[in-house]
């Protein structure tokens, strides 16, 4: 054998690769404000690919319709969906994160 050549023995890992399932990446949040740079915070989120479940119980009409109306818009830049899952509480989450199906997995356990 050579210097650079490869080696012919192969062996396996004893620790498989798993890979993290979308429903397992959500961020939880219970918006406190409306504040621009918060918004851009989330959007940065859903567009790296994490599903965002926000409660907006807390916020005022005006404020929780500024932050729905925000996310809306990268959502559907996205081709996502908004889901909402019991008053006051949405997820915002791109395609991809349908990907796996363990969000479908999720949602079917929480969604009213």
């Amino acid at each position: 054998m050579g210097l650079f050549s490869k080696s012919k023995k192969t062996e396996e890992s004893p620790f498989e690769e798993k890979k993290a399932l979308k429903a397992d990446q959500i961020f939880y949040d219970s918006a406190e404000t409306d504040d621009d740079n918060y918004l851009i915070s989330l959007a940065d989120k859903i567009k790296n690919g994490q599903p965002i479940i926000l409660n907006l119980a807390t916020l005022e009409i005006d404020q929780a319709n500024k932050i729905i109306a925000f996310l809306s818009g990268v959502v559907y830049a996205l081709s996502g969906d908004i889901v909402n899952i019991k008053e006051h509480v949405f997820m915002f989450a791109g395609k991809d994160v349908y990907d796996d199906g363990s969000m479908e997995d999720f949602l079917k356990g929480i969604v009213e």
